[in-house]
């Protein structure tokens, strides 16, 4: 029953507050009654993209359980249940990065035969976002309850589920509406998911509703949310500030030396920011040790190599600034073998301008800015020459940009410098247009004196910016 008991958790407040006591048995979960709340929320905003806010949330069955839950309120004492609501409410906005403050709460119908509610007020930070890159403000409601279903399987209920949720925001004095969430629907087998918009001046009243079936199957669920979309509100009519949003910086510095029999490979990866995140894989890797992080790094790295073909003769992995407030630096040298190819009587080395950024998902807006840097710097051996290199890219976006400029030092030598800039912000139509005009692979081809046999990796292998994946996996 854990896995019922989980996925009720995670809906209403209530079945929260019956969790924090540890009170709600698993088979309650298996009844006939069907699941069903009404969620209530109205925001009266503010230009400083704050909102006074009003939630309420009606809770009306299945009768089992709406019924254990009164006793259990009655059990704890209305005044510490309605504060720990109040603290779920507070923490649960905090993960949508809303802080809500001056929050009071109120319990009512625990004591009667009729439904169940709750209320939460107070005034809730940054409920509209203000950004610069295309000078609008926006308010992105969760109007499906996506956040909510998040890995969830209602398929395990032999039940159904109803979410009936009215959301009424009142914008500023002043504002006008750009954009409001269209009306929707996707239906499947008896589930489905519908939102419906109504504007009347500077307030709009939203419905939507959630309804699974007690039959629904995960492929009702696909082809609900399987093409999901951003549901905003969007108005002008006065500048705002962006407030705090997280910059990535990263800079990448890669030295190759090209042998005909072995190829030298150093790769410094300077991580600059965030603070907290560069603060947080140093803790790992304090936790963990340096010998395991460095041994995980490694086989990460060895798995692609291989997967080209590429052999590894000998490496060495050094992590600094591990205990020092100073970016954290990953240091990586290899000597590896088979890593030119050898094509129509060229060598060929491939490289991606895009950095490997040319794919991040969004569903409206990229809400970070992001700045890599990578500078290349090849050598090749005695006798060999450039035959070929790419053209210079440079592809700017309202200030967001892909740049790749190459600089010829000798027939044998040349320097990639090349940035990937994301403004926070950032459209994701636009993103994707811009990608669109950047290719993920270009050709540097050269000759040597005598052929020799073997494969070039992807720009992958260059020892492009990589978070070390043991890292990434355990902070997922």
């Amino acid at each position: 029953m854990k896995l019922e008991v989980d996925w009720m958790k995670k809906f209403a407040f209530v079945l929260m507050l019956i969790f924090a006591l540890s009170v709600l048995p698993g088979s309650v979960l298996a009844q006939s009654g069907g699941y069903s709340e009404k969620l209530q929320q109205t925001y009266i905003v503010s230009w400083d993209g704050s909102a006074n806010v009003t939630f309420i949330t009606t809770f009306y069955g299945p009768p089992e359980l709406l019924n254990q839950t009164k006793g259990s309120i009655a059990q704890m004492g209305i005044e510490n249940a309605t504060r720990l609501f109040v603290q779920q409410q507070v923490q649960a906005l905090a993960k949508q990065g809303i802080t809500l403050v001056n929050a009071t709460g109120e319990i009512k119908g625990y004591n009667t035969t009729g439904p169940l509610v709750s209320i939460v007020r107070g005034k809730a930070l940054n409920v509209a976002k203000y950004y610069s890159y295309d000078g609008v403000w926006e308010i992105d409601l969760d109007l499906l309850r996506t956040a909510d279903l998040a890995g969830i399987d209602p398929t395990k209920f032999n039940q159904s589920f109803d979410f009936d949720n009215y959301y009424i925001v009142q914008l500023p004095q002043g504002a006008k509406i750009k954009e409001v969430p269209p009306s929707y629907r996707k239906e499947s087998n008896g589930s489905y998911v519908f939102i419906q918009t109504n504007v009347t001046g500077e307030t709009v009243e939203i419905h939507s509703h959630v309804h699974f079936a007690r039959n629904v199957t995960m492929s009702d669920i696909q082809a609900i949310y399987g093409q999901p979309k951003a549901f905003v509100i969007q108005y002008t009519g006065r500048k705002g500030s962006e407030g705090n949003y997280t910059t990535w910086v990263l800079s990448v510095i890669n030295n190759i030396t090209v042998g005909k029999d072995v190829t030298i490979m150093n790769t410094t990866q300077e991580y600059l920011r965030p603070e907290s995140y560069i603060n947080y894989l140093k803790m790992q890797i304090m936790y963990q040790g340096e010998e395991r992080i460095i041994q995980s790094i490694y086989q990460s790295y060895a798995k692609s190599f291989q997967e080209e073909g590429v052999g590894v003769k000998s490496w060495d992995i050094k992590l600094l600034n591990v205990n020092s407030t100073g970016p954290l630096v990953v240091k990586l040298n290899w000597e590896l073998t088979n890593y030119t190819k050898y094509s129509n009587g060229s060598y060929v080395y491939t490289y991606d301008p895009t950095l490997g950024l040319n794919k991040i998902p969004s569903l409206n807006r990229l809400e970070a800015e992001i700045n890599q840097t990578v500078v290349t710097h090849i050598t090749l051996p005695d006798g060999a020459k450039f035959t070929q290199i790419p053209k210079d890219i440079n592809i700017d976006a309202n200030g967001s940009r892909v740049i790749m400029r190459v600089k010829k030092v000798s027939d044998r030598e040349l320097v990639i410098t090349s940035q990937v800039f994301l403004r926070y912000g950032m459209k994701t139509h636009d993103y994707s247009a811009m990608m669109a005009k950047v290719p993920t692979q270009v050709e540097f081809k050269y000759t040597m004196s005598e052929k020799s046999d073997g494969i070039c990796g992807p720009a992958a292998i260059l020892g492009l910016a990589v978070i070390p994946l043991v890292l990434h996996r355990r902070r997922r």
